[in-house]
């Protein structure tokens, strides 16, 4: 990307640091650590399209003329960096003989051309006072990791439920690490069985399904200051029914992802400039069933999971026994493949390991973990493994549900109702296996949710009403109950803070 974009972006948001919003080209070269001539030239630039102004004299020198709110990315895109993309071909004139290098440069153009065209389409919903947020973002969040300030005494997490619209159905809670205390810090009523919820990765942006027959998906903002929520512009429908699972595409394309379970149907909604859900870009119905006649009549989609890149998306389909992975063009769920399991696994949850070498699944309906090779760059999943989730003198009912990594990737740990117990396994970093299965009792009823910290898993017990605490040992991954538990009407979901979002709630 042209360099002059990021040294525009910068003129700007130092000019409006600055008292008087003003300061000499000397000042801002020094600044962003350039020549001043450079920085002069930029500057001849904003102002000729109207975003700074000059002032004349001793203590004079270029002064913001704009809103921050008011200018985008796009706007400066436009102005220093469209066409950086396309490069200058040398590969062979239009009368070469060689049909492939005289049309290199055409084919080249249009594909960059099409390229830019996402990069502005991202870069127009960027005001540059949003830059302004992240830059302070990531600058409280140096050196930290997702959930692990070793000096952190409180950590805080949303919870999703079943409730009425008039109930609360999320809350903002927090934990107490040095005793596993929890409370609820704040409710939010207004959205019918918000039973799945995910957070964007900046922390700003909570997103909810409504688990009805005529399905929603609301967006939440998230105040920096307290947690408290906002909806953003209403909820939108699903067109399925009972969305169970939601998650957001990385990437500049920026889709929030939904997975309906009883009619099938997976979607894709663009998200507008302040983060709500927009648009329905794509709208896919699974079709099929397997051998097990009372849950797998027909199909039924329990996640959509979008792999690291935010190029493919992997769909597990209770209902047919099958991981069906996407395409993400623009939005648009493009069929990519299938990867089977034995009939009547009842693929529930999925998730992609940080080392993107292997990907892991909990089966609803066997009572396994499937261990998955994983070939990030053509999209493809290959069966390693299928390992029980259940201790082998269990003999009761057993409804596996949630799965997660450990913060440092070596354990993956699954829920299971009926047993009531988390499962933990070890992950064999060289071919991916699972090996030295442990459990510990979920702390209540029916764990259909769960959430891994550094040195706590949090378990959403949902039969019980409660959110019960865990203790986890980091170096060997093992749980051990505690006497912590907190009281929620039908918890179904929880979402952590990152830890220095949580750490600016809290002072």
């Amino acid at each position: 990307m042209n360099s002059e974009l990021t040294v525009a972006v910068h003129c700007l948001l130092y000019l409006d640091s600055r008292e008087e919003r003003m300061a000499n080209s000397e000042q801002i070269a020094c600044s962003v650590a350039t020549h001043p001539a450079r920085v002069r030239k930029v500057l001849s630039l904003l102002r000729r399209h109207d975003l700074v102004t000059t002032k004349e004299g001793a203590h004079g020198g270029y002064q913001l003329k704009a809103e921050l709110s008011q200018v985008s990315l796009g706007d400066l895109y436009r102005i220093f960096a469209q066409g950086s993309l396309r490069p200058s071909w040398c590969s062979g004139s239009e009368h070469s003989s060689c049909n492939i290098s005289s049309n290199i440069p055409a084919v080249m153009n249009q594909i960059y051309g099409g390229a830019e065209q996402q990069v502005e389409l991202y870069f127009n919903r960027l005001s540059l006072s949003e830059v302004k947020r992240l830059l302070r973002e990531s600058e409280q969040g140096k050196g930290e990791d997702s959930m692990s300030l070793e000096n952190q005494e409180v950590w805080l997490f949303y919870t999703g439920s079943y409730a009425e619209s008039g109930e609360p159905g999320i809350h903002l809670c927090e934990l107490r690490r040095s005793t596993g205390e929890m409370r609820v810090l704040h409710g939010f009523s207004g959205l019918t069985n918000p039973s799945f919820v995910a957070l964007d990765a900046m922390g700003l942006r909570l997103y909810a399904v409504s688990e009805q027959s005529e399905g929603r998906v609301a967006g939440f903002a998230v105040d920096p200051g307290d947690g408290k929520l906002t909806l953003l512009s209403g909820d939108k429908a699903t067109l399925g029914a009972d969305p169970c699972h939601l998650a957001l595409q990385p990437g500049p394309e920026r889709h929030l992802l939904v997975a309906n379970y009883s009619s099938g149907h997976v979607n894709a909604y663009a998200l507008e400039s302040d983060g709500a859900p927009g648009d329905m870009t794509s709208l896919i119905r699974h079709e099929g069933s397997s051998v097990n006649k009372e849950r797998q009549e027909s199909a039924h989609a329990h996640s959509a999971v979008p792999s690291l890149d935010g190029r493919f998306a992997f769909v597990s389909d209770l209902g047919t026994d099958q991981i069906v992975i996407y395409r993400l063009e623009c939005g648009q769920f493009v069929k990519h493949g299938t990867t089977n399991l034995p009939p009547g696994a009842g693929p529930r949850h999925f998730v992609i390991h940080p080392s993107e070498r292997f990907a892991y699944g909990m089966n609803e309906l066997n009572n396994t973990m499937t261990a998955y090779a994983l070939d990030p760059e053509e999209g493809r999943l290959e069966v390693i493994q299928h390992a029980s989730s259940l201790p082998d003198d269990f003999q009761g009912e057993n409804y596996p549900a949630d799965i997660h990594f450990s913060p440092d990737g070596r354990f993956v740990y699954g829920s299971n109702r009926g047993h009531d117990s988390i499962v933990r396994f070890h992950i064999d970093p060289a071919t991916g296996r699972l090996e030295d299965p442990a459990w510990a009792s979920a702390g209540g009823s029916w764990p259909r949710n769960f959430a891994v910290l550094d040195d706590y898993v949090l378990v959403a017990n949902q039969y019980s009403g409660n959110v019960a605490a865990l203790r986890r040992d980091p170096e060997n991954g093992r749980l051990t109950p505690t006497e912590q538990s907190l009281k929620l009407a039908k918890p179904s979901c929880i979402e952590p803070l990152s830890a220095s979002l949580a750490a600016g709630m809290l002072k």
